[in-house]
């Protein structure tokens, strides 16, 4: 009989794999719950104390002129009891305050529990009445010095000037970010509400911050107006608003005059280092600056068209300003994602650690830049000196995902498993609406075979997913992260249908050739996953040491077709 489970907003009913799956899930969560009552060490005492009991008695009780049964009755006693100390293990504890009843575990599984519910991902945006009251939703205060960037609207009446509209609200994200003392809503979490009608008490609750910054961008004959408003969540009403008219090459003055009003507007004190660090400009030439906006556009999609879209705009914004660290901390980066997830060739390997190298001898200062350096040396396999660069990005910049995310990559392509889930966990609390990093994480655990710690991380990843693709339905990599997730927790039928889907959309790209492979490895389909497998190593697939330490094809791994595939990746 097929079995009914309700996970993160999709309702399926489970296959055979599935009802298998849910089987052994919720045999480790029992256990786990038995550690957590203590029930193995009532018995493991009970029966020291039983044997002790049965011992002294069959030597002593002949001694007094008992019956002969008596020994016997000891024992019998002794077994009967066992359940009832077994059962009091169970419902009580002894603690400082004397016997308890032992409480359900706030951190139970809610798939095994039944209690989690997601809704089929729909186009529509959710309306505006639905979500919670924020008292409801949120059990601590928010803080005042928080603020969430939503994109800023194109008013250019040109599609193709989206580029510029986001690339200057993620500038001045990336500028407030600097401040140790501001929470800012990451890229991730606020541009999940680009072209989506919700008033700002919603936005706001659903990122925890108190202030939010709306805006707009028309531009147009060399000249640029952007209209900014800063405001506050509880009263709905502005605490600063600014509109600005001038010519293209003044955006800069405009983005520094934007962030400072902002602190202004906030009554926050700033060192003099701060205040230098949201005035910074990595160039000088208007023209270099919008060609770096346009690439940076192009590196959301990890699709090979666009990285190689990416190095097209940096290496233009190069050619007009030769020491644009920031351009080249881009192209590294697109030429890191283009060799790992779709042209592993030596080129893109040497260009990945030229770019990243100039980019850190230009700006040594950039945060960016070092993460950059460290993505391209992790590449290479020179893990050691990766590490370092992390390190000085992390230092730098503490709040810079890129950093945390990508040192995690490199520690679980070493199987370093514990230290990658620590940057992960990071990356995390940079960006909780990441659901990259969760992903990773669970796989972490598979690893070390922490079944309970990968069911709870999953759980969070298939939330955050539920959201973005409520927003985003044809969102290529969501869709099969969620198939993955949803295959582990046993929901194969509503995970196979997410995964051809995202197959259907990017049938020759490698990276989604790759994760669908291990959306099938997990459903115990094993065909189908090496045949996806080679097609992706023949499209251009090249991280070998991630194929070596990948959980999700820990069963394909002694096959010799499995072993044909990493032979054929230099």
């Amino acid at each position: 009989m097929p079995v009914t489970v309700a996970v993160a907003g999709f309702v399926v009913h489970s296959s055979p794999y599935g009802v298998w799956r849910n089987k052994e899930l919720a045999i480790s969560g029992f256990i786990a719950e038995l550690k957590r009552r203590r029930v193995f060490r009532v018995i493991a005492l009970y029966a020291i104390v039983g044997w002790i009991v049965i011992e002294v008695s069959s030597t002593v009780l002949p001694g007094l002129n008992l019956p002969e049964w008596a020994p016997t009755l000891v024992i019998v006693l002794v077994a009967l009891g066992f359940p009832i100390a077994v059962v009091m293990a169970w419902a009580f504890d002894l603690g400082p305050g004397g016997v308890t009843r032992t409480g359900p575990d706030e951190a139970e599984s809610p798939v095994a529990a039944g209690k989690v519910e997601i809704a089929e991902p729909s186009d529509q945006p959710v309306p505006e009445s639905e979500p919670e009251p924020v008292a409801v939703r949120k059990s601590a205060p928010v803080d005042e010095h928080s603020i969430a960037v939503l994109p800023f609207v194109n008013m250019s009446g040109d599609t193709e000037n989206e580029y510029f509209s986001d690339g200057i609200a993620e500038e001045i994200l990336n500028l407030l970010v600097k401040l140790p003392q501001l929470k800012v809503a990451s890229r991730t979490s606020s541009f999940v509400f680009k072209g989506k009608e919700v008033n700002i008490p919603t936005v706001a609750s659903e990122l925890d911050v108190a202030t939010v910054l709306e805006g707009s961008v028309r531009q147009a004959g060399g000249r640029v107006r952007i209209t900014a408003q800063l405001i506050d969540a509880v009263s709905d009403k502005h605490l600063w608003s600014e509109t600005y008219d001038r010519e293209f090459k003044d955006v800069f003055a405009i983005q520094d005059d934007i962030a400072q009003s902002i602190v202004d507007a906030l009554k926050m004190t700033l060192t003099p280092k701060e205040r230098r660090s949201i005035q910074f400009v990595a160039t000088s030439d208007a023209d270099a600056y919008d060609h770096y906006l346009r690439g940076r556009s192009f590196m959301y999609s990890m699709s090979q068209r666009d990285y190689e879209h990416a190095i097209r705009m940096y290496q233009q914004a190069i050619d007009l300003d030769e020491k644009y660290a920031l351009a080249y901390a881009g192209m590294a980066d697109a030429y890191s994602h283009l060799y790992r997830y779709a042209d592993a060739s030596a080129e893109n390997l040497a260009k990945a650690e030229e770019a990243s190298k100039r980019a850190v001898e230009l700006d040594p200062d950039s945060a960016e830049a070092h993460a950059s350096r460290g993505l391209s040396l992790f590449i290479n396999e020179r893990y050691e000196e990766a590490e370092t660069e992390f390190k000085e990005a992390f230092r730098l910049n503490p709040k810079l995902w890129e950093a945390h995310y990508y040192s995690g990559l490199a520690k679980s392509s070493q199987g370093k498993f514990e230290q990658a889930i620590e940057h992960y966990r990071r990356a995390m609390e940079v960006n909780p609406a990441d659901y990259a990093a969760p992903l990773f994480m669970a796989q972490c655990y598979a690893s070390l075979n922490r079944k309970h710690d990968e069911m709870k991380v999953r759980l969070q990843a298939l939330s955050a997913l539920q959201k973005h693709l409520e927003m985003n339905p044809h969102d290529t990599r969501a869709l099969y992260s969620c198939a993955q997730n949803l295959c582990c927790v046993g929901e194969f039928e509503k995970g196979y249908e997410l995964a051809e889907r995202a197959l259907g959309q990017d049938q020759d790209e490698p990276v989604v050739l790759y994760n669908v492979a291990c959306f099938y490895t997990h459903a115990g389909d094993v065909d189908k996953a090496l045949e996806l497998l080679e097609r992706a190593v023949d499209k251009g697939w090249g991280d070998k040491a991630w194929l070596e330490t990948d959980s999700d094809l820990d069963s394909l791994r002694q096959l010799p077709r499995f072993q044909a595939i990493l032979d054929r990746i230099e």
